[in-house]
């Protein structure tokens, strides 16, 4: 459906708006979401498909209503993502289509997230390289606010486990690459201004993926202009102009000017 703006009258797909506006919710959970959600979402994305930021935002709720203990939630879907993932390397497993599974796992998963000796080995061994990729990010942006918004870009493509994500030892050039092609072509020079289009640009490229890991140029093409400022109109009060008319009679008569 295509909606049309009365004002400027422009088009704009009401399915790229609740992309984008699904999108910037599920990013806006991240800082309380279990470590492993976004791993557990990626089993409902099917090989040809990408999943759609309003159906994950979706299986997101649903999933964090299962248990009202994050630790065990988490310990559940680090479980989950292994056990699933072993599937699918033996070629049986399929995307899941529902959280019945994650439901099994849950009722074998003690409150506290404590779970098997042999699943934990196998989380972690699973888990690790994410882990790393993610840290290296985190390390990589420091205290730059151009590179926070670009790490927290990244991180949440390195967790949609793409076709071509970079290693852990590589991202942080990846991410140079990224930060030197946006500097290169675009002024990103003040934070308050800047840094809400690039969050803009990785929400729309994150809906964008494909499946794949994308080039530092397709972002490039999404960050929106920056906007106008609204000048600023002078209005002179009446005591400066009668200041301003005082201060010529004082230099005409100084000069003798009548």
């Amino acid at each position: 459906m295509i909606l049309h703006c009365p004002c400027c009258h422009a088009q704009y797909s009401i399915e790229a708006l609740t992309q984008d506006a699904a999108a910037r919710e599920l990013l806006g959970m991240r800082g309380a979401m279990p470590p492993n959600l976004l791993s557990y979402l990626t089993l409902f994305r099917s090989e040809k498909r990408a999943l759609s930021f309003d159906r994950a935002l979706k299986l997101a709720k649903e999933a964090l209503q299962l248990s009202a203990d994050p630790a065990q939630l988490d310990a559940a879907m680090a479980e989950t993502v292994e056990s699933m993932r072993a599937k699918r390397e033996q070629g049986q497993g399929k995307p899941l289509k529902n959280h019945n599974y994650l439901r099994r796992v849950l009722e074998s998963t003690p409150a506290g997230g404590a779970v098997a000796a042999p699943s934990r080995e196998r989380a972690a061994t699973g888990t690790s390289k994410r882990a790393q990729t993610l840290e290296a990010l985190v390390a990589w942006a420091g205290a730059d606010w151009l590179r926070t918004e670009i790490s927290n870009g990244l991180q949440a493509l390195v967790a949609l486990s793409l076709d071509n994500t970079p290693a852990a030892d590589t991202i942080t050039r990846t991410a140079d690459i990224w930060s030197h092609v946006l500097l290169k072509s675009i002024t990103l020079d003040i934070e308050e201004i800047d840094a809400p289009r690039v969050r803009q640009a990785f929400s729309a490229l994150l809906a964008k993926t494909g499946g794949r890991w994308p080039e530092p140029s397709t972002l490039k093409d999404l960050i929106p202009k920056r906007p106008q400022r609204r000048a600023v109109e002078y209005v002179e009060s009446e005591d400066a102009r009668e200041r301003g008319r005082e201060a010529a009679r004082a230099l005409k008569a100084a000069v003798g000017v009548k």
